[in-house]
């Protein structure tokens, strides 16, 4: 009996079939596109022209130049989920900063950690494994640093080189520590800012006493300020306001004029040449005293949430320059007493991604929801190198009801336009004829077989609105989605049919369609079905044994029988509509494939973990294409044109990726020429 080719070698001839035309990348730049901002978590200076920027994913950021221009010089660990709490500048070493850590992930702890170069590279400085949330250098004592963690105080007399625990350990009350002071005359004089009250030390740890007298009751006290020219005088903040001590914390009076509703005060910073002059960064804003307290003054819209604030004293010809670190607007300076800001987030672009979409038909058109202060739909015409709000006007203005971009849940870019997915599932279309987002009211008949409990009737016939379920893909001028009875076929106007194909998948977690719409791969529960003749019928087969759940779909561009599957554990393969599976390996790491796409380099796939990786063929020999720099949780790709990718991350924004690929524009290999074909490294087949 004549027996055909071999399961691995079908696999090779599929290899072939789809990347014929691509070697592997040679070299490649990345280009970060902005939008400008993002969210500061912390800012420090050296006392000189120097700041340092602290962010959510571990990133520091440096500008030399009083905040004028940025750019970033590292990652203090290897973790994306590192909050850089608060950074520390060595008085003495102005090269060297220091970071308190914090990890989110629950039970993950952090650490200190230390830059020798100015923030170029980082390594550990001590309590790892502690959740680090304040830092602070002595003014008066050289090396001496003070940490406050989770578990209690801690100190260094060496910078960073050996810690000691100096509260009790496993104190019910001196723990969960948000703010550290030491007395700049004193250096055994540290104050420590709990989430329940405030506690002082006047023996460098040996013996702690609380000092609460005049404060509200259960006060989380976020930051402690010890006046430069008079140490007997003490600034805290708590949640219930703002208060001074004129004793060193023996009693708190609560200072007037700044709401404490709704409202937490970050920072407490001090104008080192006019002292009576403190700034208050919150989240509503930053306020200011010129008077010790006395009285405040909002001086930035009660929107900004600002978490760190800097004052650079007036030096030669600079003036005195406030820089604040907010958590949706970025760097915002002032040059008349923090009276009036503007941005200057040259070079620091950092913002959230949530999702990034390409437009089909113009490769240079993108739609990006970003995560600032509440969400924001962006769009670019540009390949992303300029960004404009979208629609121009408010969504409001297009008199629609239910519409709120706070509510998109997914963004889609189609054919007719952009669509928006709402939190409850409804669609929105915005297209150049249509002004701005309106409901695409689609609908379907419902079959016989389901017409119980439906109540909506037109002549007679039962239909259905249609709800998005976090799929919708588009081919020629169709789109395709999943519905509680299978798979619909919809119209531009809203005119949607079930494809009997599918009549029977009712928990659809991945779907494709060919370009040309004849061919359907469709992924339910522990099946897939193919079909050849645009959605009439389907084969159906199991997944194998151990197969973990499907996130994707990715189908042969030239309509043949290959697929690949994004997993949960990887990216699995098949040559031949699902009789054999493979899974794809050799440079790709196991985990949650969260994206797969083809480009002209090759297959590339992104990690939940972060990551994105690049194979010429899509079976094997992985590269990893992002560093350290750009490494985070990808959340959209386009290919705006052959060798330049655009992707949007949830860290850094938009990025560019420029690779230069040589490519091969030789015929399209065949079954009948590749039988010989070795498969490929890195492979490893699924049991039958």
């Amino acid at each position: 009996m004549k027996r055909g080719p071999s399961a691995s070698v079908k696999l090779a001839v599929f290899s072939l079939l789809i990347f014929a035309n691509s070697l592997p990348l040679s070299a490649q730049t990345w280009e970060r596109l902005g939008p400008p901002g993002g969210m500061v978590i912390s800012l420090a200076s050296d006392s000189g022209d120097t700041l340092y920027l602290g962010t959510n994913d571990g990133h520091v950021f440096v500008s030399q130049d009083r905040g004028g221009h940025w750019s970033l010089r590292g990652r203090v660990g290897l973790r994306t989920d590192a909050i850089v709490a608060q950074l520390a500048v060595n008085p003495r070493e102005p090269k060297q900063v220091f970071a308190a850590v914090w990890f989110q992930e629950a039970g993950a702890g952090g650490g200190v950690f230390c830059s020798e170069d100015g923030g170029s590279t980082w390594k550990p400085s001590g309590l790892q494994g502690e959740a680090v949330r304040a830092l602070e250098f002595s003014p008066s004592q050289a090396g001496l640093l003070v940490a406050g963690t989770r578990s209690g105080v801690f100190r260094s007399v060496d910078s960073g080189e050996t810690w000691e625990r100096i509260s009790p350990a496993g104190d019910p009350e001196l723990r969960n520590l948000d703010s550290v002071a030491i007395d700049p005359a004193n250096p055994q004089i540290i104050y420590a800012g709990t989430y329940h009250l405030p506690w002082k030390t006047t023996d460098g740890g040996r013996n702690w006493s609380s000092i609460a007298t005049g404060l509200i009751d259960d006060s989380d006290i976020m930051s402690i300020r010890v006046d430069a020219r008079n140490p007997a005088r003490v600034y805290l903040s708590a949640c219930s306001g703002i208060y001074r001590s004129e004793n060193r914390g023996d009693l708190w009076i609560k200072m007037q004029g700044i709401p404490y509703a709704a409202r937490r005060t970050q920072a407490i910073v001090q104008d080192p040449q006019h002292p009576g002059t403190l700034f208050a960064a919150t989240t509503e804003g930053l306020w200011v005293t010129r008077d010790d307290g006395e009285s405040w003054l909002r001086t930035t819209p009660d929107g900004w949430v600002v978490n760190g604030v800097a004052v650079l004293p007036a030096a030669g010809e600079a003036a005195l320059r406030i820089v604040i670190g907010t958590e949706a607007q970025g760097v915002m300076i002032s040059e008349d007493g923090g009276k009036t800001f503007m941005d200057s987030n040259r070079g620091f672009a950092h913002q959230i991604a949530m999702q990034m979409v390409g437009d089909p038909d113009d490769p240079s058109r993108l739609l990006l929801l970003l995560q600032s202060n509440g969400l924001e739909l962006l769009e670019s015409r540009d390949s992303g190198r300029s960004w404009s709000s979208l629609p121009p006007d408010s969504p409001r203005a297009t008199g629609t009801s239910g519409w709120s971009v706070d509510r998109i849940s997914r963004i889609y870019g189609g054919p007719w336009g952009w669509f928006a997915e709402l939190s409850n599932g409804t669609l929105w279309l915005a297209s150049g004829e249509s002004g701005g987002w309106k409901p695409w009211k689609a609908t379907y008949a419902l079959p016989a077989r389901f017409h119980r409990g439906v109540a909506t009737k037109s002549l007679g016939v039962r239909r259905v609105a249609v709800r998005s379920r976090g799929i919708l893909i588009f081919s020629g001028n169709y789109a395709y989605l999943p519905a509680p009875e299978g798979v619909l076929k919809c119209t531009r106007q809203g005119s949607c049919e079930l494809l009997s194909a599918f009549a029977s998948a009712k928990s659809v977690s991945a779907l494709w369609v060919s370009p040309d719409g004849q061919v359907f791969a469709v992924a339910s529960e522990r099946k897939i079905g193919f079909s050849r003749d645009a959605g009439k019928s389907a084969l159906w087969r199991s997944f194998p044994p151990g197969l973990p759940e499907v996130k994707g779909i990715l189908g042969d561009s030239h309509d043949g029988p290959g697929f690949c599957l994004a997993t949960s554990e990887g990216l699995y393969v098949t040559p031949d509509a699902g009789e054999h599976w493979t899974l794809s390996r050799d440079g790709l790491p196991a985990g949650v494939v969260e994206h797969e796409w083809r480009t002209s380099s090759g297959l590339l796939a992104t990690l939940q973990e972060g990551g994105v990786y690049l194979s010429p063929d899509g079976m094997g020999n992985w590269s990893r294409l992002d560093q350290d720099a750009e490494r985070s949780r990808f959340s959209g790709m386009a290919e705006t044109k052959p060798g330049e990718i655009v992707l949007g991350s949830q860290s850094e924004g938009v990025l560019r990726l420029e690779s230069h690929v040589a490519h091969w524009f030789g015929p399209a290999v065949s079954p009948s020429t590749s039988t010989r074909r070795k498969p490929k490294r890195g492979t490893q087949a699924m049991p039958e």
